[in-house]
This record gives structure tokens, sequence and C-alpha cells, in this order.
């Protein structure tokens, strides 16, 4: 444990705990400038709301913590940004929400450092989440070694059926390790969604996104509420 204090956000969809069923959780991280507002300014409840009204998607929860100093200055494994997602958020959300506690309910994903803490957990991790997504990765973490950096631990770690998303702009800074790391994956026949898109690493790239990223992350949770198990939790 850090033994520190981390705030986030939270998205709770429009009929939260009105049927007494859980609900799947998407975790999105933000950027090392960034806390845990990011995602709700770039208009991730505003696509949420619309889509689970419109019957595109499943009602969700959706985390968004604020990385702070660890995310920023630690490079991943026990004691790390890791160490604050794995063992004290995500227990935390599932003993206080309707949160469906199990790999199958749970998907991560992140922006810019966001995008390498997402990926790092995941690679190392991947029977613990059904997706995860890059966006815009900042894969130039110089201190991470090759059973933490990301662009070793997808092609040397098995990640079994997790679903991954990768993305960035053609115009970004950060493209060449992304591209690379896609490269490598597709090479080593490591199955992965990949999008080249127009744009550079500033907000109005992700926010045209939003609404895809979510689509995706969504495909594999159904829109029947009966298929969730009962809420247990006594919290909000």
């Amino acid at each position: 444990m850090t033994g520190a204090a981390h705030r986030y956000s939270i998205y709770l969809p429009p009929c939260y705990a009105a049927d007494g069923r859980n609900y799947p959780v998407l975790y999105l991280l933000a950027g090392n400038i960034h806390d845990e507002t990011k995602w709700d300014e770039l208009g991730i409840d505003e696509a949420a709301n619309a889509a689970i009204l419109e019957g595109g998607s499943p009602p969700l929860l959706i985390v968004m913590p604020d990385g702070g100093w660890i995310a920023n200055n630690t490079s991943g494994g026990p004691g790390s940004y890791e160490t604050v997602i794995l063992d004290e958020l995500i227990p935390h959300v599932e003993g206080n929400y309707c949160a469906w506690a199990e790999p199958a309910g749970r998907a991560i994903g992140g922006l810019s450092r966001g995008g390498y803490w997402a990926l790092e957990m995941a690679f190392r991790f991947p029977h613990a989440f059904a997706s995860v997504g890059g966006h815009s990765a900042a894969l130039l973490d110089q201190f991470a070694g090759p059973t933490i950096n990301p662009q070793f631990t997808a092609l040397n770690n098995d990640l079994g059926s997790l679903r991954v998303y990768l993305d960035i702009g053609d115009d970004d800074y950060l493209r060449t390790n992304t591209i690379n790391l896609h490269e490598d994956m597709a090479a080593a026949g490591v199955q992965h969604e990949w999008r080249l898109n127009e744009g550079q690493h500033v907000d109005d790239y992700w926010a045209q996104h939003v609404a895809d990223y979510l689509a995706w992350y969504v495909v594999p949770w159904s829109t029947g509420r009966d298929s969730y198990p009962a809420c247990t939790s006594s919290g909000p």
C-alpha cells in the first residue's frame, strides 16, 4: 500500500442502483498534467449518457482518478501507481459501489501518461481486465525495465483474451513508440485494435474520439441488466 490519499471522480449511470444489480466499470487515467477532472472535461460523461439512453451502451461506472506525484514519478511494479490502482482504488470501488467485481467486468484505459499506465498494468496483469486502451500513450519512460515497459510486456507476456486498443494522432510528437508497438504486436501476431488518426497530442484530439473509445470498451458487456450479479454494496 502507498499510504497516500488519492482523489477520483466517478460517473454513475442515470439508472444507478435502480434494479439492485452491479455494473461493469471503466477506469480512465489522465496525463501527467491532468487530474481527475480531465476525462469529464473531454466529454466522457455526456458520451456515456447519450450512448446509454440511446441503447448503444450498457449502463456502466466510469472511474477517473488523479494520478498525482506517484503516477509521474514511478515507472511500474510494486509500490508504484500500479499499486494505487490495483490494490487500493479497484478494491475501494468494488467495495463501495455496485461494481461488477470480476475481471470480465473491468476495463482500463488512459491518455498520454495515463495511457502508459493503463498498458503497463493490463499487460502485466492481463487476466485482471477485459480490455485496455492506450490513447496517445506516452511510451517514453526510460526507467521502465523489460518486465514493466509495455513495449516489452506486450510481446513477452501471454495476454490471453485481453482486448487491446491503441490509437494516436499522425502529428503527435509521441507517435513513434506507439507505432513501433503496434508494428511489433502485429508482427508477433498479438491481436489488437489499431487507429492512426489525424491529429496531435491535444485535448481536441481526445475529445473528438471519446465516443469511439467508449463504444469500443463496452462491446463485451451486455445491455441486458438481468445478466449482471446482484449488488451487495452498502455504499453510494
